[in-house]
């Protein structure tokens, strides 16, 4: 079994995103990390075709399909991600999305604190709230409040008081230990992941709160790893000012660029 691996969960609606992850990960894994990717079952030879010098997982082999059927797409992606563990490939991996890009050089040590332990992407998420204090009325909501609110139903199942944190956004770090012990914990009280997905389908806080429930690792927390642009006007704004990738690079591994937003938009 493998200390670290890169994973992404795909499908054939993000394989020109993924392809451009994929050439971002062949050009700046100077360790030479295991990739994977996963994909529906008739998908599978579409993406060794287009992505040959990656391995390609069924996610059938990850997740029976029958737990996922009828799901909205998001929901049974996010399942599957929180499963990839048991393939037994990987004892830590990063969870990388179809639209997430590298910008610069990486090694292992970016992900693991020591030979055992990873780091755990944990924090306030203070610049996204800062930036959407100006942009409440255009996005028509306060993501703050809504993310407290979505977040404290998991803190309250764990008996958690204090901080929201938020342990994304991706790509995350995660390690197959803590996962397994929320395995336990659902298999103790009959509870299916599509049970505490229907609760909240923030894998990412399912993740970061079994974690620190259990102890099952070492928490070292990292700030996010790559500039997440979650709302398009942030992307417009940062190319306004004209902040370019090497500005980015100083601080962040890579970008994240949403798959909902126009197909054209593949690079910053």
């Amino acid at each position: 079994m493998n200390t670290f691996a890169l994973y992404c969960k795909s499908y054939r609606g993000d394989l020109d995103r993924a392809q451009v992850l994929a050439q971002s990960v062949e050009r700046y894994n100077k360790d030479n990390i295991p990739f994977y990717f996963s994909v529906p079952k008739e998908d599978v030879e579409l993406f060794k075709s287009a992505i040959p010098n990656v391995q390609i997982l069924c996610d059938d082999d990850i997740v029976d399909s029958m737990m996922t059927h009828g799901l909205f797409g998001w929901v049974s992606q996010q399942i599957v991600k929180s499963n990839f563990w048991k393939l037994g490939l990987a004892e830590n991996y990063l969870v990388l999305d179809s639209d997430c890009q590298f910008i610069t050089e990486f090694g292992l040590d970016e992900f693991m604190y020591d030979e055992e332990t990873p780091y755990t992407v944990c924090h306030e998420q203070k610049e996204l709230w800062n930036w959407s204090v100006l942009h409440t009325h255009e996005l028509g909501f306060n993501p703050k409040i809504s993310f407290a609110e979505d977040r404290k139903k998991i803190m309250a199942l764990f008996g958690r008081e204090g901080k929201v944190l938020d342990f994304g956004p991706g790509p995350v770090i995660w390690s197959a230990k803590v996962w397994r012990v929320l395995e336990e914990v659902l298999t103790l009280n009959n509870l299916t992941w599509l049970d505490i997905m229907k609760i909240s389908s923030s894998e990412f806080t399912w993740y970061g709160e079994s974690l620190m429930y259990s102890q099952a690792i070492r928490l070292v927390p990292r700030e996010p790893l790559f500039k997440a642009f979650h709302y398009h006007q942030q992307y417009v704004e940062y190319k306004k000012s004209g902040i370019t990738l090497d500005h980015i690079a100083q601080n962040y591994l890579g970008i994240g660029l949403q798959s909902n937003w126009p197909q054209k938009i593949l690079h910053y």
